[in-house]
């Protein structure tokens, strides 16, 4: 096929539609009509035990900066006998960490005493939550340090887990590894969720050695790795080019009975992406499939570019029309870039019936 019969192809196929349509957008006034109709859905006691409802409510105000009318709806809560429970007080508290509007929190924590509200680990551990969302890690250590012998909480295991995630995400990682013995002293016995926090940081920092000895002291402790945990470890495999040992650490986690997910292939295949090894990466994608495991976004995204760079375009082709029939977006142009490819290899039907299916 002859470079002009090419560009005349593409310049048919890639003509973008005449007509377009219009962004939407919300008004203050469809906040304000949000704010009151929340309001008086909370009248209902089973509104207020709906979590997607608040979480979604706060999210949506959140994002286009209306944080008086966050503070409006959830301070409206305090007229309600539920306010009284420390549980849903608990969750208000979460929610304006959510928001990243720490002071509330904290404000919302300290007048629980008024409120009629006990104050336990679990509001406790619902603000240093809120220090989580809002990435206030150093006040999580000041709080954790202060509170619970000024108002006689014993922290119990998450809270120790959230101040370890603290330290990790300060880089503090003697202090965070310490926590393990103060665990100890205060009869706790460290979790997955610990491990893995350990895990998970000093993988992603580079410290291969002291993750594994984590992961060894993991294995004394007869604590049982999830397939959070067994991701983490592949990660870090990946992480140092140790892909045949990443590969070990799947087969492990088969044997435990215990299904990789999306995350866990994702890493494993970009580790031989990373390598330029095509025929690695298909056979993975295909052993994904095989194993039930969906692909998402980040297989998609990762992959095709990679197929196009090895010429692959009928690889790349099949990865297009599978993320198209899952529903997860592509841009524009990367289904151009393969429709492309396909013209340049005379598989011009393959990139018609592409391009129809972007709605190009």
């Amino acid at each position: 096929m002859t470079s002009t019969v090419c560009r005349r192809l593409r310049s048919v196929f890639q003509r973008k539609p005449t007509t377009a349509i219009a962004a939407t957008t919300s008004t203050d006034e469809d906040y304000n009509k949000l704010v009151e109709q929340f309001k008086k859905k909370s009248d209902s006691r089973d509104f207020r035990g709906n979590r997607f409802a608040y979480a979604y409510a706060v999210r949506r105000l959140a994002k286009a900066g209306h944080f008086s009318s966050i503070n409006e709806i959830l301070s409206h809560q305090k007229q309600y006998q539920q306010i009284h429970t420390e549980r849903f007080t608990s969750r208000l508290i979460r929610l304006y960490g959510q928001a990243k509007m720490l002071d509330h929190a904290h404000q919302l924590f300290d007048e629980m005493p008024e409120l009629n509200c006990p104050r336990t680990v679990l509001s406790f551990n619902a603000l240093l939550a809120a220090c989580i969302y809002s990435k206030s890690f150093d006040k999580i250590i000041e709080l954790f340090r202060e509170l619970p012998e000024k108002l006689s909480i014993k922290p119990d295991i998450i809270s120790y887990a959230t101040l370890m995630k603290a330290y990790c995400e300060m880089g503090l990682f003697d202090e965070a590894i310490s926590l393990l013995a103060e665990l100890e002293k205060n009869d706790l016995k460290p979790n997955v969720v610990i491990f893995n926090t350990l895990l998970d940081t000093f993988y992603k920092s580079g410290k291969f050695s002291e993750a594994e000895n984590i992961w060894d002291l993991m294995k004394q402790k007869n604590t049982v790795p999830d397939v959070r945990i067994y991701t983490s470890r592949l990660l870090g495999m990946v992480h140092k080019n140790r892909l045949s040992e990443a590969v070990d650490v799947l087969k492990e986690m088969e044997e435990m009975k215990l299904k990789p997910n999306s995350y866990t292939y994702n890493g494993l295949i970009k580790g031989f992406i990373d390598e330029g090894d095509l025929e690695e990466v298909k056979k993975w994608y295909g052993l994904m499939m095989d194993s039930g495991s969906s692909p998402d976004y980040i297989t998609f995204t990762t992959l095709i570019p990679f197929a196009c760079d090895k010429t692959d375009f009928d690889f790349a082709y099949e990865l297009c029309k599978k993320s198209i029939k899952l529903k997860e977006k592509l841009s524009d142009e990367v289904v151009r870039k393969v429709a492309d490819g396909l013209i340049d290899q005379s598989q011009v039907d393959k990139a018609k019936e592409l391009l129809k299916l972007g709605n190009l």
